[in-house]
């Protein structure tokens, strides 16, 4: 994928199509337009890109997966204005563990490899030691001006994959951080809602640690538009007015 301007420009124009297709209507078919992304991204798109463990396992996706992650949704969308911080990103994860077997809000204590190639080789994510200074840095990222609200959300989304900094359901944190940070700065969220993002998504985030951050950017990008796009045809098909 090397499309990323032409999404850019995609994305800025439905952006502009969306508010003014939300701007004036009754409080009804706002709540139907967030309904339909919390639908998106605590039913359909866990579905999708969570690995269905075996009998044997410990199941990472049921009903109690899925409220937790709507609940999680509901708390960025009340605070939208809310600085993103460190406490923030574990309370969404302890949020993210409610009823799990996963110990929520704290940094992992044990070295971790992703189930990634980089260079040939599998990825070891940074020290458990470096977790808090490496947060501190992505923060840091978050808040530069020198960069577009698009480009932050997209890097700390891939910052947190790659940092690990929780046992497990850091892909999760991952995508609802960057769904707020989207949110706050006018988007909507992204959904990976289409059966074939799952090998995507991971190609994506390898492609990047391998260096080649304009596939994972330009993915995102596409993502990104196409979730715009299913919003504008629910809001032309809404029977509301």
């Amino acid at each position: 994928m090397t499309k990323t301007p032409k999404y850019s420009k995609q994305i800025e124009e439905n952006r502009e199509k969306i508010s003014k297709m939300l701007s004036g209507v009754d409080t009804v078919k706002r709540l139907n337009n967030f309904n339909w992304l919390r639908h998106e991204i605590s039913y359909t798109e866990p579905r999708i890109l969570f690995y269905v463990p075996t009998k044997e396992q410990i199941p990472y996706l049921d009903y109690n997966s899925m409220k937790n992650l709507g609940e999680a949704y509901d708390y960025i969308l009340q605070n939208t204005n809310k600085n993103i911080d460190i406490s923030e990103i574990c309370k969404i994860h302890s949020t993210l563990c409610t009823g799990t077997h996963i110990q929520g809000g704290l940094f992992r204590t044990t070295n971790k490899v992703l189930e990634l190639k980089v260079n040939g080789r599998r990825f070891h994510a940074p020290a458990p030691g470096e977790i808090l200074s490496k947060m501190n840095e992505i923060i840091f990222r978050l808040n530069s001006p020198d960069t577009t609200a698009l480009n932050r959300a997209y890097r700390i989304h891939y910052d947190l994959i790659m940092l690990q900094p929780f046992d497990d359901f850091n892909k999760r944190t991952a995508r609802l951080i960057m769904n707020w940070v989207l949110i706050q700065n006018g988007y909507r969220p992204i959904v990976f809602n289409q059966s074939t993002d799952k090998q995507k998504y991971k190609e994506a985030i390898t492609a990047c640690a391998n260096g080649y951050q304009k596939e994972y950017i330009s993915y995102m990008s596409y993502c990104m538009a196409r979730t715009q796009k299913q919003i504008i045809s629910l809001l032309n098909n809404s029977k509301m007015l």
